[in-house]
């Protein structure tokens, strides 16, 4: 999504009403979550599911 069609998009101050940050690609995004980490990104970027899956544990079953 791009922030200025975002409702928390501020056009007066050209930022997020939350502070939030937007990646527009999996490099920055994962820089970005490193650094600063995942609350940081907006909810509604496209690599913020991806980001928190992968630092997720599997979990496996005993058989």
């Amino acid at each position: 999504m791009d922030c200025k069609d975002c409702h928390r998009f501020d056009s007066d101050t050209r930022r997020c009403r939350d502070g939030k940050v937007n990646p527009h690609n999996w490099e920055t995004a994962v820089s970005v979550s490193q650094i600063l980490g995942i609350r940081t990104i907006c909810m509604f970027n496209d690599y913020r599911e991806r980001l928190v899956a992968a630092r997720s544990p599997v979990h496996k079953t005993e058989k």
